[in-house]
């Protein structure tokens, strides 16, 4: 099994409800498969419940914003929440969750499909983002995390990677699906934050999702980890580098 395929199976396992073991004999499928299949099982999900939804949606838009607010917040309806974010007119739905509790917004992003609420996303205020991304690190929800990171501005992940330590960039950074984001997110972390990332695949032994990040990456980006691989302690440089160098060679 890949370091791919198995970030694969882990956000499979998400998006099923099931225990990430229960997937075990999908480890010969190529990551990409499984991608695929994941996207088209949410997209299922999502017509089948969406019907209702859309009238709601449609009747909402005479609601005014703030109201909307008030009553999501006090329903405290995580999944509702996050079906809504789908079928809502885009300008609104951001209108409402700039509304809505932090630790609420918490409870709904790791429920959103992120092809669909992109826009949702990205039009939350950063400190607000800051604050969820937070939030998802103490709770260790990384795959949720990853989509955050990759969905909102520049701006937005500056902040965010600054009040995130290593260890949670690292295992975020591993269930990024596209590599357009996970370069973005490298040319954006500054060195010293990528050799804390460094650090914690060596100290907590993520030298996987190390290896599976690199593999995602161009020679221009894995250039930038190299850099900063220069400050880490020689045991750990060693190991950092020969990853890089075998990612070289399998490319």
């Amino acid at each position: 099994m890949t370091d791919a395929t198995n970030a694969q199976i882990i956000k499979l396992a998400r998006t099923l409800g099931v225990p990430v073991n229960q997937l075990a004999y999908l480890t010969d499928v190529p990551a990409t498969d499984l991608r695929d299949f994941r996207f088209q099982v949410a997209d299922l999900l999502f017509e089948s419940q969406s019907g209702g939804l859309r009238k709601v949606a449609a009747a909402a838009k005479v609601i005014p914003a703030p109201v909307i607010a008030k009553l999501v917040a006090r329903s405290r309806n995580a999944l509702l929440a996050a079906r809504m974010a789908g079928v809502l007119e885009p300008a609104h739905a951001v209108d409402v969750a700039k509304r809505l509790p932090v630790d609420f917004l918490a409870e709904v992003a790791p429920l959103l499909d992120p092809r669909r609420s992109a826009y949702l996303i990205a039009g939350v205020p950063t400190d607000t983002i800051v604050a969820v991304g937070k939030l998802l690190a103490r709770q260790e929800d990384w795959i949720t995390l990853g989509d955050l990171m990759a969905a909102v501005s520049d701006e937005a992940v500056r902040a965010a990677q600054a009040a995130l330590d290593g260890t949670a960039l690292l295992h975020s950074a591993f269930l990024i699906d596209d590599t357009e984001h996970l370069e973005r997110l490298v040319g954006l972390v500054p060195e010293q934050k990528l050799a804390e990332m460094l650090k914690a695949a060596a100290e907590h032994d993520l030298w996987d999702e190390y290896r599976s990040t690199l593999g995602g990456l161009s020679d221009s980006a894995l250039a930038v980890v190299r850099a900063a691989v220069d400050q880490l302690p020689p045991e750990h440089r060693d190991r950092a580098l020969a990853e890089i160098a075998d990612r070289r060679t399998a490319s």
